[in-house]
């Protein structure tokens, strides 16, 4: 997936590296094979973590995703600026 730099106002939730492998053990094949696929894709971004970074989940506004051009994705947070950030999936 793309990496980019997305507004700061569109993080949502902060995540972790640990809850996201939690999913790859999901009772639910489906959703496990799901969260791997996730895992992988973002590789590239978790390398750039350093200790103290924030992992977030963003999200275009729902105008975005009315109008099929919403993208979601992880965001590094660093001291409280955004770093970098990759969508994971669009419409």
């Amino acid at each position: 997936m793309d990496s980019q730099l997305v507004p700061k106002e569109w993080l949502t939730a902060p995540t972790t590296l640990q809850e996201i492998m939690a999913t790859c053990n999901n009772e639910d094949p489906q959703v496990a094979a799901v969260a791997n696929h996730y895992l992988n894709q973002a590789a590239p971004l978790f390398q750039q973590m350093q200790p103290g970074d924030e992992l977030w989940n963003y999200s275009s506004p729902s105008d975005d995703w009315a109008n099929n051009r919403g993208n979601a994705g992880l965001a590094i947070v660093r001291d409280g600026e955004l770093i970098d950030s990759m969508c994971m999936v669009r419409n």
